[in-house]
């Protein structure tokens, strides 16, 4: 699951560490999974910070297909047909989707600039 950097923020301010949580790839932050394969959030009853949970999870099983550019169901969530998506989904789905994408082009270009000041 895709981090916002808003979403890290909330978490942290729950009082976890980032690292504990999340990790990078490719310039986007990553909610991580623990070694039982699932969120380390989730206690394998339930997840623990389901009020704070990130935007992608409370989206889910809405995800961008980035090929199609377009929402749609996870083709891999076995409950997908039991979730009506509905119109407003679709719009936040896609806000969430460019601001993910804008700080990913931001970090990168930070990294960028301190690697050519170093």
């Amino acid at each position: 699951m895709l981090l916002l950097d808003e979403d890290v923020r909330r978490i942290v301010g729950l009082g976890f560490k980032e690292q504990f949580f999340a990790s990078g790839s490719d310039g986007y932050r990553v909610l991580k999974n623990s070694s039982a394969g699932r969120c380390v959030f989730h206690d394998g009853k339930q997840c623990t910070i389901y009020e704070n949970r990130p935007e992608g999870c409370k989206l889910y099983p809405v995800v961008f297909d980035e090929n199609l550019m377009l929402p749609m169901k996870d083709e891999l969530c076995p409950y997908r047909d039991e979730f009506a998506v509905s119109w407003k989904t679709k719009v936040k789905l896609r806000e969430t989707y460019q601001m993910l994408v804008g700080e990913r082009l931001s970090r990168i270009e930070t990294t960028q600039e301190s690697e050519k000041i170093s």
